[in-house]
């Protein structure tokens, strides 16, 4: 793998100077300007009352509270702030009421968007949740001293109708009470209701789009000591030319009055903190002002909430404030533009169980989880020399697997952009580097369950596919990918091919014409319905959505790596008189598709739409023959240039980036390569995996079809077997609209191919067969043989449980709800 360039932060040390002084005249001005702005206003606002001082501090009031909602714009972002009392704080509420006093007091209210205040399972009784959010309102109403632009003030007492009437604040706190007892967990949740949080401040018009929010993590045993902090943060990280980077700050911080210059933090093979120094080089690029941190130092770090959100990986089994920030800090220097310590920027920190707790270092199970993820586990040597370490200390990783310790890992895959973990020790964690050569190499295990692993063999992957997808995958046969041409010479059905718009045979679409020249997507607001509160609105904002950071994290990783993403055709099929409902799905997502057909009774180039004869008429009653003429057609003409097959009819919405994740996700490519072990990318052969969404055929479970209705995919292994294998055999010549059900039953009987089981980890459905509405509202009945959905269904769940948040497909789209569903989910509506 080549590794990506250095990170920015090193880059651009030499610009630091420039910077600095284009910082300071920036600043300058806006002083300059605001105090223009107040007297303008004494003199104007004086005019026009007999009591000029008080119609001024009504002026000033009323300014106060317009920008406590809307603040300054994108040159001078806000800061979201998220601070996590766990079980390790002798008094929680103590802690966490300093940590935020000392964010009102050096920091300008207008600039703070939120500061979420969680607490986590068992942390707090019942009666001490009611005194903190009677205390975090107090603190959020001016019970402490805190700053409105250049002016720093404290509210001592509100009697109306005084003339000492203070103005009102807006909510700025936000109290999180959580399940959760893992800190990178509450920070991800903190994260998402702070995503919220700006989505709604952009409807309302209180947000810009390019206004780039900070987000801060605060330790709730270390107070901010520098006022006026935020400006050079931003600068830091967005900079005055608003081009902002994927890098950290990390705050100087010590219990006591004394930081020495350069010093930094490391951690060692334990994965302990231990403290290191910067370079005279380093030091050196920007006369010591700031200078590159291995690890977050812990108690402020601050980022663009887009950096965090970009993190490929997000563990949420990390426990502690330092398994938190370890991962934080892998994932800025390998994955990102790195971490820099500013000398100017203070924070104190409390001696406590806290720090106590850091010092011993990082828990078994964290650090075998951090070790599996970032350091290859057992199949790189620092990983076996971390995880040797932690069982010489007594816990072994059998007793970690017993407990369930180590369920759920990460997807280490998505690393394969990143820089090395190898790259990390020798040129940011010298410390680890020089204390790993000291040890005696750890030789790589190379039997595996009683046999010789061969040397091309994949990694191991971070967990095992669910008991019921083994048992699903485990009679299919590997197939050779190698294409067969099967077409005999294009003379009989279902090979006859399409025929162009004159009605001549040998005709070949263009499928990466749509994915070319996408036509734009228009909004027509009586469609899109925008103000609609409604089961759609609800289910499309209250629970699926697309994962655009996922998407976009992908993407990079592409350009990065050069490995291309997963490459997936798009199939429709239709009939003429149809042929209004193609140019909805063209707007929308056929266009996100890298090939796009539509299979009709004609062919029309400008809507993409082929005529595909075949056997017997064209009918309801005969849309398996279509269907086996379809597939054919595209196995004929596009296996070689596609990864993936997905095939639906003309009501059908796809979500496109939420499929192609979820094919490119570990579980899919495990169950693909056989399920033991992840593809190395050079494998000639496949296993057949048919997806979709699972029915019992009549509530029969021995025959479970994947439903048409929200369509169904297949890879390329699935798609030559049923081709060239199971059609010149199974039920050739029968006439049956279930086309859907002869799919599955062709798989079933010719190759033991089962639909794979697609629910995502909570238990939602990935393929809808009908509306977002439909499946919010729908109750299972106590008679589920009463109700064929229900007796058809396998496991479903009620209400927003019931759908996947990165589901793939819904069924019964058309018209104006797709434009409305396209509207919500991608933007449109705001």
């Amino acid at each position: 793998m080549v590794a990506p360039s250095a990170p920015t932060h090193l880059r651009s040390r030499r610009r630091h100077e420039q910077k600095i002084k284009k910082a300071a005249t920036t600043k300058l001005c806006f002083m300059l300007l605001s105090a223009v702005a107040v007297i303008s206003m004494v003199i104007v606002f004086g005019s026009f009352s007999s009591n000029p001082n008080r119609n001024l501090r009504s002026k000033f009031h009323n300014m106060v509270e317009h920008y406590e909602l809307i603040g300054y714009g994108p040159s001078h972002p806000r800061a979201a702030f998220t601070l996590v009392a766990t079980n390790d704080l002798s008094d929680p509420l103590e802690s966490m009421s300093k940590a935020i006093r000392s964010i009102l007091s050096t920091t300008d209210r207008n600039r703070i968007l939120v500061i979420c205040a969680v607490f986590q399972k068992g942390v707090l009784t019942k009666e001490e949740t009611i005194r903190v959010e009677l205390e975090l309102d107090k603190l959020d109403q001016g019970a402490t001293t805190h700053w409105h632009g250049m002016t720093r003030h404290k509210h001592e007492g509100n009697q109306k109708g005084d003339e000492t009437d203070e103005h009102q604040h807006g909510h700025k706190i936000k109290a999180m009470f959580l399940d959760s007892s893992s800190v990178a967990e509450s920070r991800r949740d903190a994260a998402s209701y702070i995503q919220l949080l700006i989505k709604n401040h952009e409807v309302a018009n209180f947000k810009s789009e390019q206004e780039n929010v900070i987000t801060v993590f605060l330790r709730p045993d270390s107070e901010i000591e520098t006022e006026r902090w935020i400006d050079s943060v931003t600068h830091g990280l967005i900079g005055t030319d608003d081009k902002k980077t994927s890098n950290a700050i990390s705050f100087a911080a010590s219990s006591t009055e004394t930081i020495s210059q350069g010093e930094s933090k490391s951690a060692n093979l334990e994965l302990k903190p231990i403290k290191s120094h910067a370079s005279k080089e380093a030091l050196a690029l920007t006369q010591g002002q700031s200078y590159p941190t291995p690890i977050v130092e812990g108690a402020v770090t601050a980022m663009t909430l887009e950096t965090f959100l970009n993190f490929p990986i997000q563990d949420s089994a990390l426990d502690s404030h330092f398994a938190s920030d370890l991962e934080m800090s892998f994932n800025l220097w390998m994955c990102a533009d790195g971490i820099d310590i500013v000398d100017g920027l203070r924070a104190k920190t409390t001696l406590g169980l806290l720090q106590h707790k850091d010092k011993a270092g990082t828990s078994p199970s964290s650090v075998a989880r951090l070790a599996y993820t970032w350091m290859g586990g057992k199949k790189q040597e620092i990983g076996r020399q971390v995880l040797q370490i932690m069982e010489d200390g007594g816990v072994t990783l059998k007793h970690l697997e017993d407990e369930g310790k180590l369920l759920g890992l990460p997807d280490s895959m998505v690393l394969q952009s990143c820089r090395t973990f190898k790259w990390y020790t020798q040129d940011v964690n010298v410390a680890m580097d020089k204390e790993l050569a000291q040890l005696e190499p750890i030789g790589e295990d190379k039997k595996s369950d009683g046999g010789e692993v061969a040397d091309d063999a994949g990694e191991i992957p971070s967990k095992p596919l669910s008991e019921i997808n083994t048992q699903i995958i485990s009679t299919a046969k590997m197939v050779d990918l190698k294409f067969v041409d099967a077409s005999g010479g294009h003379v009989e059905d279902p090979h006859r091919g399409a025929m162009d718009e004159n009605g001549l045979f040998g005709y070949v679409h263009d499928a990466t014409a749509l994915r070319k020249n996408p036509p734009t997507f228009t909004l027509i607001k009586e469609q899109a319905q925008c103000d609609k509160q409604d089961g759609t609105m609800k289910m499309l904002t209250k629970k699926v959505f697309v994962d655009f950071a996922a998407h976009q994290a992908a993407e990079r990783q592409a350009e990065t790596s050069g490995k291309p993403r997963a490459k997936i055709f798009c199939l429709v099929y239709t009939i003429e008189k149809f042929h209004d409902r193609i140019p909805p799905i063209r707007e929308s997502w056929g266009q996100k598709c890298d090939g796009f057909m539509v299979g009709s009774t004609k062919t029309d180039k400008e809507l993409g739409t082929v005529n595909i004869p075949h056997e017997g008429e064209e009918e309801y009653n005969n849309i398996w023959q279509k269907v086996r003429s379809m597939w054919s057609y595209i196995y004929d003409n596009y296996y070689e240039d596609y990864d993936w097959f997905h095939i639906g009819g003309d009501d059908l919405y796809v979500l496109v980036e939420n499929l192609r994740l979820y094919l490119e996700s570990e579980e899919i490519q495990l169950a693909a390569n056989g399920g033991q072990r992840l593809p190395t990318g050079k494998e000639t052969k496949q296993l057949p995996l048919f997806l979709g969404r699972r029915f019992k055929e009549q509530g029969n479970e021995m025959r479970i079809f994947n439903s048409g209705g929200s369509g169904y995919t297949m890879n390329k292994a699935t798609l030559k077997a049923l081709v060239t294998d199971a059609f010149p055999t199974c039920m050739p010549h029968l006439h049956t609209f279930a086309e859907d059900v002869m799919v599955a039953q062709c798989l079933r009987n010719k190759l033991e191919v089962f639909p794979f089981d697609t629910k995502d980890e909570n238990g939602g459905e990935r393929y809808m067969p009908f509306g977002p509405q439909h499946h919010l509202n729908y109750k299972i009945p106590k008679n589920v043989n009463s109700d064929w959905y229900a007796n058809y269904s396998i496991d479903i769940k009620e209400g927003l449980d019931h759908c996947a948040a990165r589901s793939v497909a819904f069924h019964y789209i058309k018209g104006p709800m797709m434009q409305r569903m396209h509207a919500i989910l991608y933007g449109h509506c705001v």
